[in-house]
């Protein structure tokens, strides 16, 4: 159920991004835009996207005036952030994707007019950044297992999910951020190397 607006409520916030009541703004609409993206994109990481929806709407509100009549209900503009929020995590997850279909050797990603010299250098910088990944004492054995069962290897997440006794959510979630520390230290090697 989708809550009512209060343009009091929507005025106070706007107003202050400190506002007390912010709190209770995000209290009353998490719930359904949570609800939402179970329902419209289950493969994202719903907390990560109501955070950049609700900094995103913290942004905005200033600027906002609230016309039902005119601009249509407030409902309607918090499911355009919060899809407009959603589709960038899909995209940054489809260039995740092809990053790790290139480690996994599956495919390379686009590059200039092949270059043998170039794909092996690109191979050896993303083989050092897994061993420095698996190197890592402050990853859990875990998290390891489900970044090369689900990254590497390319396993269906709901099977790592139940031959590891967890969620599929911990699955992605431990895989998303696996990945960030494994495209940073590969941004890192590029560097020096």
């Amino acid at each position: 159920m989708v809550p009512t607006t209060s343009t009091t409520l929507l005025r106070q916030i706007g107003g202050d991004v400190h506002h007390a009541r912010w709190a209770e703004f995000i209290a009353r609409y998490t719930p359904t835009c949570r609800q939402y993206l179970r329902r419209h994109f289950p493969s994202l990481e719903a907390d990560d996207i109501l955070q950049e929806t609700f900094s995103a709407l913290a942004q905005a509100l200033p600027n906002y005036r609230y016309a039902p009549e005119e601009k249509g209900h407030f409902r309607n503009y918090l499911v355009g952030v919060l899809r407009n929020k959603a589709l960038m995590a899909l995209r940054k997850q489809d260039r995740d994707d092809e990053l790790l279909a290139a480690i996994a050797g599956k495919a390379v990603a686009p590059q200039p007019p092949h270059d043998a010299t170039t794909d092996d250098w690109h191979k050896s910088v993303f083989e050092v950044a897994l061993q420095q990944l698996m190197a890592d004492p402050a990853i859990h054995d875990r998290t390891k297992q489900i970044f090369i069962r689900t990254a590497i290897r390319q396993e269906p997440p709901d099977a790592v999910a139940q031959a590891l006794g967890v969620s599929r959510n911990v699955v992605d979630q431990q895989k998303r951020r696996t990945l960030a520390k494994f495209k940073a230290l590969v941004a890192a090697l590029k560097e020096v190397l």
